[in-house]
């Protein structure tokens, strides 16, 4: 093991950190992103102090990476479109609607033009129901007591 890390240079740090980015633009996670960064940076820092040892340049490639990572999961997180959905979906908790369509068992609410997937009991077509909660981008929805 003392042989890998004793051989270590900046070029091995800059292919790695290349590699990951190249494969990153098949996977699309943005994961590989942030630590093909950290390789690069550490084959930079590398290049310009040359006399570091290899067990030395791994912890530090290892704290970057933890650190950009960290850094960009909390400053840049990933929005998909389901997440969006989520996050209108909430905005109507508490609001109320009719039952539309009961299908097969899948239950579909409208709220002004737009029908949207419901949950709940005791529900039936034309029946008004309150929106209590959000799962994923399904209404929870209880029958309202008149």
């Amino acid at each position: 093991m003392e042989i890998l890390f004793d051989n270590l240079n900046f070029m091995h740090w800059l292919v790695l950190g290349l590699a990951l980015i190249i494969l990153e633009l098949f996977l699309w996670t943005t994961f590989l992103l942030w630590i093909g960064a950290s390789a690069i940076t550490v084959s930079i820092v590398f290049y310009l102090i040359p006399d570091v040892d290899g067990l030395t340049q791994v912890l530090t490639f290892l704290a970057i990476s933890v650190a950009a990572t960290y850094l960009s999961k909390k400053y840049y997180p990933i929005k998909t479109v389901d997440d969006e959905l989520n996050e209108k979906a909430k905005t109507y908790i508490g609001k109320e609607c009719k039952v539309s369509s009961m299908e097969d068992g899948v239950i579909k609410v409208q709220i002004g033009k737009s029908l949207w997937f419901a949950e709940g009991t005791d529900l039936s077509v034309g029946q008004s129901v309150k929106i209590v909660g959000v799962e994923a981008s399904t209404f929870i929805v209880e029958p309202v007591k008149t």
